[in-house]
């Protein structure tokens, strides 16, 4: 539908003649009936005016069909969901950036193709992230959604830590809301009932992830000095807890992406062990890295939990680092690496090697 037509509509919908209309904006009749001939259009000055009087939105009058143009915007949201699911980062882009030159002033896209960016930039070791900043900034000063605000601010943060950035990172920082003031802390005594138990679990999903992988940081933190803090007994102590808390949280098994913190984990004590030269108790945790590496490259994205915590939850996918899966990381240790060398000579080298390659993969 044209504009012309539209304000013909709108017009005798709310029983205004040529002559009142011309009247409230201060111009002569014809002027209006060339409008609704299609002769000539409203100046984007007259446009709030127009909108006050039929009490309509500038997209109603332009005849966007909104409605068409949300379920647009989320076939490329999901698609580009899927794409980042497959480890696929270039084409992500590639989709959002087309969905960005057709929808420009869609804050959702917007984000979504800024955290797409920072996904890809930062597994190539790209430093420019200008593009990222300007998404970020127009979000910031123009959208009025505070969940996508928030988002942004997450992003752009994010993208300074990986430009180095630091200043102006930590001062983004200090715009959000410490814990205690999010949703989800807010709603952990008032979600009840079958509708609110997806919240509950997702939460739950989010606060596992953040104490075992918080846990991980902690163990490898260290002194201004670059000293780290905690000794590698302590270290091993802090990782093997890490571990353990998934295995009694997932007696399943059923560790979805959490399986690369378990992975994580096991390797930095095999590494400590190695270079003890323990290699029994390295082997050990070698052997146990190897299956949660496995487990994360071959579990179903879509399936459920089955473990009580999260049983009927599912976690999603995962993106794959530059140098491939987790599995293909850990091959690409095992078979190159000085300090793995002395684990090649091993008679359980060669079956390792073999089960990892069965499910490696290369980007």
């Amino acid at each position: 539908m044209t504009i012309s037509s539209t304000i013909k509509r709108l017009r005798r919908e709310n029983n205004i003649t040529q002559e009142q209309l011309a009247e409230y904006l201060g111009i002569t009749s014809r002027a209006v009936s060339q409008w609704e001939c299609g002769r000539t259009a409203p100046d984007l000055a007259q446009l709030p005016a127009l909108c006050h009087i039929f009490d309509v939105s500038a997209d109603a009058l332009l005849g966007i069909d909104v409605e068409k143009s949300d379920e647009a915007i989320k076939r490329y949201l999901d698609e580009a969901s899927d794409l980042g699911n497959q480890g696929k980062g270039a084409e992500r882009t590639a989709l959002l950036r087309e969905a960005n030159r057709k929808f420009p002033r869609s804050y959702p896209i917007m984000h979504r193709l800024a955290d797409s960016l920072v996904c890809e930039y930062s597994r190539k070791g790209i430093k420019q992230y200008d593009e990222v900043f300007d998404l970020c900034r127009r979000i910031l000063a123009e959208c009025t959604d505070s969940k996508i605000r928030y988002a942004a601010i997450e992003t752009l943060g994010t993208a300074y830590g990986y430009a180095g950035k630091a200043d102006e990172m930590h001062k983004l920082a200090e715009e959000m809301p410490n814990a205690h003031f999010s949703y989800e802390n807010f709603m952990l005594y008032r979600w009840h009932g079958d509708a609110d138990f997806a919240e509950r679990q997702s939460y739950i999903a989010y606060l596992i992830n953040q104490l075992i992988s918080a846990i991980g940081s902690a163990a490898g933190h260290r002194h201004d000095n670059g000293k780290l803090i905690y000794s590698n007994e302590e270290r091993i102590a802090l990782h093997r807890l890490q571990t353990d808390l998934l295995e009694v949280l997932f007696p399943d098994s059923d560790y979805q992406y959490l399986a690369q913190d378990g992975e994580i984990a096991c390797s930095q004590i095999a590494i400590i062990f190695l270079r003890n030269n323990d290699l029994e108790n390295a082997w050990q945790w070698i052997e146990k890295s190897a299956a949660f590496a496995i487990h994360m490259d071959t579990y179903d994205c879509d399936a459920p939990h089955t473990s009580p915590v999260l049983r009927g939850y599912a976690s999603g996918g995962w993106i794959m680092e530059a140098n491939g899966n987790r599995t293909q990381a850990m091959l690409d240790w095992l078979t190159t690496d000085a300090e793995a060398a002395v684990l090649r000579a091993d008679s359980r080298y060669a079956p390792l090697v073999s089960r990892l390659k069965a499910v490696a993969k290369k980007p």
